[in-house]
């Protein structure tokens, strides 16, 4: 009779420190959750200011488009620039958009998803900026369009084209020549495909920045405490 009573109590301790056990796991993944949302909170404006900033040029590109389409060196140059910003603007949007289900979420295997999404998506913008350097080199042929149009004479210094007597386009052309195939071999290489490359490996870690990476950390701890508990 009396061993009966020691192992019921037995499974009824058993049950409490599971209980116990359960509830300081759940304690800890609020925690942690906790930890994972506020570290993000940074990115998640410095993504509002960026956003801002490549809607009002793509705005500002737009009008020059409009007064400028007839010159088409002017065009074309500005159409580049505003491919560019409409790649960057979809990329802080889709990174806005993963951003904010991660502060709604509380699923930690959902947020280790969208950690991976913003990862892959912040890898891509890199790529992309590379690939683009050509393209941004369009940047003082427009500044300096700007400056004839709106016959800002204080600001003569600055018009590049002035400046280098006309010679900025065929730099810019020799620029294309050279940096367009060493941005595809860029773009090619910088991949998932190539993680085993230290260096490819590196850019792949830093690429989406201190905030998302702490925010992995907290997430393997919380994994490791599970485990640990198991």
């Amino acid at each position: 009779m009396e061993l009966d009573n020691l192992k019921t109590m037995w499974r009824e301790y058993d049950v409490k420190l599971e209980k116990s056990l359960s509830l300081n796991l759940h304690t800890l993944g609020l925690i942690q959750t906790q930890k994972v949302k506020s570290v993000l909170t940074p990115l998640y404006w410095q993504r509002i200011i960026e956003i801002t900033f490549h809607t009002m040029a793509i705005v500002l590109l737009s009008i020059f488009c409009y007064y400028n389409y007839n010159q088409l060196a002017y065009a074309i140059s500005a159409y580049m620039l505003i491919a560019f910003y409409s790649l960057a603007f979809k990329n802080c949007f889709i990174q806005l958009k993963t951003l904010s289900n991660i502060h709604a979420d509380k699923n930690v295997i959902s947020m280790q998803g969208s950690l991976a999404k913003i990862q892959s998506n912040s890898l891509h913008l890199i790529r992309l900026s590379v690939l683009f350097i050509p393209a941004l080199l369009s940047f003082p042929v427009v500044i300096s369009k700007t400056i004839i149009d709106l016959k800002l004479t204080s600001f003569s210094k600055f018009d590049i084209l002035k400046q280098s007597n006309g010679n900025w386009w065929t730099a810019e052309i020799i620029a294309f020549v050279i940096l367009i195939p060493v941005g595809l071999w860029f773009y090619n290489q910088v991949s998932y495909k190539n993680v085993n490359k230290k260096w490819v490996n590196r850019l792949i870690e830093k690429a989406s920045g201190i905030s998302v990476r702490k925010a992995i950390e907290y997430i393997k701890e919380l994994e490791v405490l599970k485990q640990g508990n198991v």
